[in-house]
C-alpha cells in the first residue's frame, strides 16, 4: 500500500520500463515494496504512483557492487547508469495525486520597492568604496608634489582615505535608519467602541452636561442674591 502522506513520484512509462525488470534480482523487502507499486499500473487508477524513499532505494542499491553486479548479469545487461536519481526522476511529477494549494503571488509593487533599495544600496556603497580610493589616491599624488618623504605620503594618504571612510559610514547610517523607517507601514490606530449598554448605564465621560462646568450657576437663591446686589449698586 502506498501511503498518501510521504511523498510519491508519478510512474512513467519510461520509468515503468526500468522498475519492472528489477523486480526478480532485487533483494527480497525491497522487491516486496516494489512489486505492489508497479502493479498499480494495470489497475483503474488515473495516475500510478510510486514512492520515492522506494525510488531511493532503488537507486542506492545500483550503486553498490552487489547491485551493479546483479544489473549487469541480467539478460540483456541493465546499465547501471540508468538507476541514478537524475535518470529515475527525469520526465516524471512530484505527488500528482495531491492537491496543493494555489501559488499566491506577491506585491508586484513591493518587489519592485524592494528592488529599487537594494540596487540604491549597492550603489551607495560603490560610490564610497570609489570615494575612499580616489581620495587615497589623489592624497598621494598631492603629496608628491610638495616634496613630502614616501612614508609621510602613505601616512597621509591612509589618514585621508580612514576619514572619507568614516564619513561615508556614519552618512550610509543616517540614509539606512531614514529608509527604513519610510518603508514601515503605518501603524493603524485602535478605535474603542463602547457598548451602548454601558454607555446607558455609566454614562458617556464625553457628553459633559453645561451645569457640570465649575463657572455656572446653578443654585438660584445665589443668582437672586447676586441680581439684587446688581441693581443696588446700579441707583
Amino acid at each position: 500500500m502506498i501511503n498518501s502522506d510521504k511523498l510519491n513520484v508519478s510512474l512513467e512509462h519510461h520509468l515503468l520500463e526500468k522498475l519492472t525488470p528489477l523486480v526478480g534480482i532485487l533483494p527480497a523487502d525491497l522487491s516486496d515494496e516494489l512489486a505492489p507499486c508497479l502493479a498499480l499500473e494495470k489497475t483503474a487508477v488515473a495516475t500510478p504512483v510510486v514512492p520515492y524513499d522506494v525510488i531511493q532505494k532503488v537507486s542506492k542499491w545500483s550503486r553498490t557492487p552487489e547491485g551493479t553486479e546483479a544489473l549487469l548479469k541480467c539478460s540483456p545487461p541493465l546499465d547501471p547508469q540508468s538507476y541514478t536519481m537524475v535518470s529515475l526522476l527525469a520526465g516524471t511529477t512530484t505527488s500528482p495525486e495531491k492537491h496543493f494549494p494555489p501559488y499566491i503571488a506577491k506585491d508586484p509593487e513591493e518587489d519592485r520597492r524592494r528592488a529599487a533599495n537594494d540596487r540604491k544600496a549597492v550603489s551607495t556603497v560603490v560610490n564610497a568604496v570609489l570615494s575612499v580610493a580616489g581620495t587615497g589616491v589623489a592624497t598621494w599624488f598631492a603629496g608628491g608634489h610638495t616634496g613630502m618623504r614616501i612614508e609621510w605620503r602613505a601616512l597621509l594618504a591612509v589618514c585621508a582615505a580612514l576619514l572619507v571612510a568614516f564619513a561615508e559610514i556614519i552618512l550610509y547610517m543616517i540614509w539606512d535608519s531614514r529608509r527604513s523607517k519610510v518603508s514601515e507601514p503605518p501603524r493603524k490606530r485602535r478605535v474603542l467602541v463602547k457598548h451602548k449598554k454601558d454607555i446607558a448605564e455609566k454614562g458617556d465621560p464625553t457628553e459633559i452636561s453645561p451645569q457640570a462646568s465649575s463657572t455656572g450657576i446653578e443654585d438660584t437663591s445665589l443668582r437672586h442674591r447676586t441680581l439684587v446686589t446688581t441693581d443696588a449698586s446700579d441707583h
